[in-house]
């Protein structure tokens, strides 16, 4: 019992790191600090934060976030974060299949 909530109380801190540094990019990129922004981005969503997800498939679908546009590879972002229940990643992944 104590393991299993060990292992719950790490993903909630997972979870946690996941948002904040989502909240740090969007601050970052509202002052101009794109790099450093698209850092925090791209950290955010591979640790599963299914926003951060949705906005790295935005940034690849056009040139968003300093991005090269990669459209093949924002159609698997907007998946991963369709999977995590992300409403506006489902409508945008669905126009991809």
């Amino acid at each position: 019992v104590v393991l299993s909530q060990t292992c719950f109380a790490f993903k909630e801190i997972v979870e946690k790191v996941g948002e904040n540094n989502f909240n740090l990019a969007l601050m970052l990129r509202k002052d101009g600090q794109i790099d450093l922004a698209r850092k925090y981005l791209l950290l955010s969503a591979n640790n599963n934060n299914s926003l951060a997800m949705f906005h790295v498939g935005i940034a690849l679908d056009d040139y968003g976030w300093g991005l090269l546009q990669q459209s093949s590879v924002s159609s698997e972002w907007f998946k991963k974060s369709a999977e995590l229940g992300n409403a506006h990643a489902m409508a945008v992944y669905a126009r991809y299949l």
